[in-house]
């Protein structure tokens, strides 16, 4: 049965911070190392998301569903992106946070996994409103548990109760999730100059 979601708060980063570094273990380390460094930058980008709004990038939540001690097992971060509001090029720099102060991280290699992204984005919703589910992703010891599909729909509730779309960018292996929750692929390839990294979904604004 799927899990109860809730919102996370700032006691939670140290286990939000280890099931990001599971998802990203193995190449995901040249990116994102599992180093001192590594994990201030995250800690740092959590507490981004936790943090007060801000007017200069999207309202962030991070929702997870938590195992029977009350810990984190599955995330997903989740973005209030408003008319306007930019999406493209560094802004992920705004979204999750600066790097130039800690050594263990390479300004080049977060540019080189978010840009592409976020070019496809923008291609898709330009600069229209848009709920972002920018990560979704699921401790190994918990897979297989509907989280994820839990984690999709309390987003995709956000979106209708704001009357907005939805946005996100699958590998193959979320393909069918995707699906089941109403995301349909969205062709960019001529427009984008060849395929985009991930498959872009969309999922309209509730008719």
């Amino acid at each position: 049965m799927a899990g109860k979601v809730s919102l996370a708060n700032t006691d939670d980063i140290p286990d939000l911070v280890e099931i990001f570094w599971e998802a990203f273990s193995g190449p995901g380390e040249i990116v994102f190392p599992h180093s001192d460094g590594g994990r201030k930058w995250l800690q740092r980008s959590f507490e981004n998301f936790l943090g007060q709004k801000s007017y200069y990038r999207p309202e962030s939540k991070v929702a997870v569903v938590r195992n029977l001690n009350g810990r984190p097992v599955a995330l997903a971060i989740i973005h209030i992106v408003r008319p306007g509001q930019n999406i493209a090029g560094n802004a992920w720099k705004t979204r999750w946070t600066r790097c130039e102060d800690i050594p263990d991280m390479i300004e080049e290699k977060l540019a080189e996994f978010f840009e592409p992204l976020a070019k496809a984005q923008y291609l898709v919703v330009g600069k229209e409103g848009h709920i972002f589910i920018e990560l979704v992703m699921t401790k190994s010891s918990s897979r297989g548990r509907g989280y994820a599909s839990a984690l999709m729909g309390w987003a995709t509730k956000l979106a209708d109760s704001l009357d907005i779309p939805c946005y996100l960018d699958a590998g193959m292996r979320g393909l069918g999730i995707c699906d089941r929750n109403g995301f349909k692929p969205q062709d960019i390839e001529t427009r984008y100059g060849g395929p985009p990294p991930c498959t872009p979904m969309l999922r309209p604004r509730k008719q």
